[in-house]
């Protein structure tokens, strides 16, 4: 092993074993939220979240193919983080997002509208469609407002009337959630617990007091612990880790060569203007026999910007 990919391995390690693993790793996020024997883990964390949108509590789940094949051979296939069909028959996709593609608004889009078009069986009617909501937890900012929790749906822009609830997307943005201040375990919402269950910043006795206030994040937490526990499970974990931590350098390493490449072109195009100007100047001066005033102006740059001024160039 590399000394670079050692020092990688063991910085997971050590997160892991503190329990500061990144419980938003798709393998973890979908071993903890996408299994039979822990649906219940999920129900609690999807009444959380859309209990205000659907009007009633979700009392059951049936886990759904998270691989939706197109219509069309020529359509992309998407493949869903959790996708689950609730006890009252609306659709639910779950998907955990760490890196900002820049294309999330219109992923989180299509994939809310392809779970609602797969959700009319053929040849029934438009009103019999599965209303479809999708949940997008974020590492990142997205959108404009402070609140973590932003809810979009189809509704008319000038009256607010809502066109129809058949479509609608929830976004959980850590980042805020971590900005707004900390606060006392006991005096975290609902909501606010299965944030700072995302986010993992909290210390071991932050974290026991959490698992014994909330009895479906302690489950969680204990998935997460069989989840390590398996060796192969362990090591695609690091994997996947190592691969995000390779991906966020190379941004980062393009970002700063664009950087450059942009002073660069900046320095270069600086430089012919300024040809250009001394060269308009020049024939200006050689133009009116002001040859005295072209040798004064070449070791004096007042007097050059000087000359700029007067001829307006």
């Amino acid at each position: 092993i590399k000394t670079d990919s050692r020092d990688r391995i063991e910085k997971i390690q050590k997160e892991i074993d503190s329990d500061h693993f990144n419980t938003m790793n798709d393998l973890l996020f979908k071993f903890t939220f996408g299994r039979e024997e822990r649906k219940h883990i999920t129900i609690d964390f999807l009444n959380t979240v859309l209990r205000k949108s659907l009007g009633h509590l979700i009392k059951d789940i049936t886990f759904i193919p998270t691989e939706q094949i197109p219509q069309n051979e020529a359509d992309k296939t998407s493949l869903f983080d959790v996708a689950c069909e609730l006890d009252t028959g609306e659709h639910v996709d779950v998907e955990v997002q760490v890196i900002n593609h820049k294309n999330m608004r219109q992923r989180a889009l299509m994939y809310c509208a392809e779970m609602y078009v797969n959700g009319l069986p053929a040849g029934e009617d438009y009103r019999n469609a599965h209303h479809a909501l999708t949940i997008n937890i974020l590492a990142f900012r997205l959108l404009p407002q402070k609140s973590p929790h932003a809810v979009y749906s189809m509704n008319n822009l000038e009256s607010g009337d809502v066109l129809d609830r058949g479509m609608e997307v929830h976004f959980l943005e850590i980042p805020k959630f971590l900005r707004a201040g900390k606060k006392a375990i006991m005096d975290l919402t609902k909501m606010e617990r299965w944030l700072a269950y995302f986010a993992n910043r909290l210390s071991r006795q932050e974290k026991k007091e959490l698992t014994m206030l909330d009895p479906a994040i302690s489950d969680a937490y204990d998935a997460a612990r069989i989840f390590f526990q398996n060796e192969e499970e362990h090591m695609n974990y690091i994997k996947r880790e190592i691969d995000l931590m390779d991906y966020r350098a190379d941004i980062q390493d393009a970002e700063e060569r664009g950087e450059k490449l942009g002073e660069k072109r900046g320095e270069e195009r600086g430089i012919k203007i300024g040809e250009k100007r001394l060269l308009r100047l020049m024939q200006l001066l050689t133009a009116q026999n002001r040859n005295d005033e072209i040798a004064r102006a070449m070791t004096d740059e007042a007097y050059l910007q000087e000359l700029y001024r007067a001829y307006s160039i």
